[in-house]
């Protein structure tokens, strides 16, 4: 009997600173032909992400999508769940309100497929069963931008990126002097929401601070007809708080050094059986970075080294209570930390060819004790492990001509005590002059190693049964492609286009029980995906854009031909943004998701009701450093589900203000 782990879809329940110096260096907030806003491109703007060195868009092959901090202030976007929301390609899967876990599903892929960073240090934690990211403590307040680029990626960042690659890059110093903002909002749940930023710079040395924080009574989780008879609806309350600096110092003319570091607190109550009344969640991260980089003979040369630190503690928590005394009792902990080196050299070795050579090193460890109590079935955690990952990678940005552009690499990661990978990815783009026509187009390998609850697990049960890891596992590997075009009419005021990919995936991890009821994990599943990515941006007048995007995916398993769950066969989404004036912004959004497949609480397969939730934003400028805000979530109040027995929020009314100084 196979059964697979929660989340994972089986059916189932930098390069820091260098990167982001760099990317502000370049100047281009980029808007990717795969926006969810409708904001318009141009040949000079730039990503990071596809390529980890700055490259104008229309060189860059793959799928890529950029929320810019223009996108993320006008339509009041307060998570990076909510920003994603509407990207191609990407399914968010939020299990109630605010703060509740969110994984993503990209082009089908897994939610432990997609590799998640933050200035271009991977943030996943290791002690996650699956090594899924979870998305629920990811505010905006510090983030400058978020690119998505979409497809197999490990020949760029190794473990992880099968289906994709989501880069938070965060706010970064700004120019000579001091500037800064508050901002507070107070709306439905007893909800209040506020941040205060501070940004300069002095001479030589440069600064970002940032602090957030949010509290909410929430909603329940739990849908009516699964909550016990004579039991009332009981609210589940979260709460958060995030501090992030950055410190940059020019060494000399041609070194700088910087420090990053990010820390998040959160609780979140949680609904461990229906409308259980006293389970909770605490959540402590810390994302640390330090780096020195130079650019040397004129610029030609730019080598950097960083290093990294992230630190993850969770603590479950959930005692008896009058609800049903024989529910789930628990008391856990789950650590994790990872440790990172990673040198690069950027070389222009010809003006049309950029090399990217170099390594990485990190290693990474958890450990989970505890117990939980399922009415009398007790597991105990006695989990720990760790592992070490070294790489190297070569990459060229090549100009052939002045048409054809595009990058091409091979990397090789080697994993302690599991053998090596090596990756690659070539990702061409065309321009046909006579017509402006972009042609695109990308082929690569991705891979993900197995994670270390996976390999090292042991998860022993008061019966005499236990969960053991299995270090003998495979990784997970894809291939894929994708092949596309973008037209732009009317001097760039409109703007189509449309992308087929395909995305196999092999060896996937799923766990498996013996007659004794003893489980492990095995490589046992395959998936296949395929579909269509299209869109159409307009602007009829400087003050007004539009978009509309259409998904079309098939996410099978490659053996049963069975549809996978929490994958919609339809996504459509329509964005619009209208500056009425100078200081007043009216922003509205529609996403649209059908034919889902999801498991439901009883175990057996269900079909989740279609939905649609629509968005809209408004702020007005009263002086030129006072802005009056206000916003409204699910504003048709619809009743639905994202996941079977996780009810969303209904209509929420939020209302605010921003001062600049």
């Amino acid at each position: 009997m196979t059964v697979t782990t929660s989340g994972d879809g089986f059916d189932r329940r930098g390069q820091t600173a260098r990167i982001l110096r760099a990317t502000v260096a370049a100047g281009g907030l980029a808007a990717a032909a795969a926006l969810p806003a409708a904001a318009q491109t141009s040949v000079d703007e730039v990503v990071v992400t596809a390529t980890r060195v700055p490259t104008r868009i229309e060189a860059i092959g793959s799928s890529v999508s950029v929320i810019d901090r223009q996108q993320i202030e006008e339509r009041q976007y307060k998570t990076v769940t909510e920003a994603l929301g509407s990207v191609p390609g990407l399914r968010m899967v939020q299990q109630g309100p605010r703060g509740a876990n969110t994984s993503i599903f990209m082009r089908g892929s897994n939610s432990n497929q997609t590799l998640v960073l933050l200035n271009g240090q991977r943030i996943s934690n290791p002690s996650t069963p699956t090594g899924a990211f979870n998305f629920a403590d990811l505010t905006t307040d510090n983030v400058e931008r978020i690119e998505v680029v979409r497809g197999p990626q490990s020949s760029l960042f190794g473990s992880d990126a099968i289906g994709g690659v989501i880069n938070i890059i965060t706010r970064k110093p700004g120019a000579e002097g001091v500037r800064g903002s508050v901002r507070a909002e107070a709306g439905s749940l007893e909800t209040f929401d506020g941040s205060a930023h501070l940004n300069g710079r002095q001479g030589r040395v440069g600064f970002d601070v940032s602090l957030s924080g949010v509290t909410t009574e929430g909603d329940t989780v739990t849908p009516d007809r699964y909550r016990p008879a004579g039991v009332s609806e009981e609210d589940d309350g979260y709460r958060s708080i995030v501090g992030s600096a950055q410190v940059d110092v020019d060494v000399t003319d041609q070194v700088t050094f910087s420090m990053f570091g990010q820390a998040t607190d959160s609780r979140i109550e949680l609904d461990t059986a229906p409308e259980d009344p006293n389970s909770e969640e605490d959540v402590r991260e810390v994302y640390t970075s330090a780096e020195i980089a130079g650019e040397f003979f004129q610029g030609r040369y730019r080598p950097s080294l960083t290093f990294s630190y992230s630190d993850f503690t969770r603590d479950n928590s959930n005692k008896l209570d009058a609800v049903d005394p024989s529910l789930t009792v628990q008391d856990t902990r789950n650590e994790g930390d990872r440790v990172g080196v990673t040198f690069e050299n950027e070389i222009d070795v010809h003006p049309d060819h950029t090399l990217i050579v170099g390594g990485e090193f990190f290693d990474e460890s958890f450990d989970s004790s505890g117990s939980t109590n399922f009415g009398g079935f007790v597991v105990n955690q006695q989990s720990d492990g760790s592992a070490a990952v070294g790489a190297v990678f070569v990459q060229d940005v090549f100009q052939l001509t002045e048409r054809l552009s595009g990058t091409v690499g091979i990397r090789h990661d080697e994993t302690e005590d599991f053998g090596g990978e090596t990756t690659w990815h070539v990702a061409p783009t065309y321009r046909v002059e006579a017509t402006r026509t972009r042609l695109k187009g990308s082929v690569g390998t991705g891979f993900k190693t197995p994670s270390l609850l996976e390999r090292f697990g042991f998860n022993p049960t008061n019966f005499g049964t236990a969960f053991r890891g299995n270090p003998d596992l495979d990784a997970e590997k894809s291939f894929g492609w994708e092949a596309g075009f973008e037209q732009p009419l009317f001097e760039n005021r409109v703007r189509f286009g449309a992308t087929y990919f395909q995305l196999d995936i092999d060896d996937g991890v799923t766990t498996v029980f013996d007659a004794a009821f003893n489980s492990t994990t095995v490589n046992n599943v395959d998936i296949e995906t395929r579909g269509v990515e299209s869109f159409i941006a307009v602007s009829p007048i400087d003050t007004v854009d539009l978009r509309a995007d259409y998904t079309y995916l098939l996410a099978e398993d490659a053996d049963t031909g069975q549809t996978l769950v929490r994958r919609p066969k339809h996504k459509i989404s329509f964005d619009a943004a209208w500056r009425i004036t100078p200081r007043a912004t009216l922003t509205g959004g529609v996403v649209i998701l059908s034919d889902i497949k999801d498991i439901g609480l009883n175990g057996g397969r269900v079909d989740l009701p279609d939905y649609g939730v629509v968005r809209v934003a408004g702020s007005y400028g009263i002086t030129d450093s006072i802005d009056l805000t206000a916003r409204v979530e699910n504003a048709l109040d619809r009743d639905y589900e994202v996941a079977d027995g996780f009810k969303a929020p209904g209509l929420e009314a939020f209302a605010g203000t921003r001062i600049r100084f």
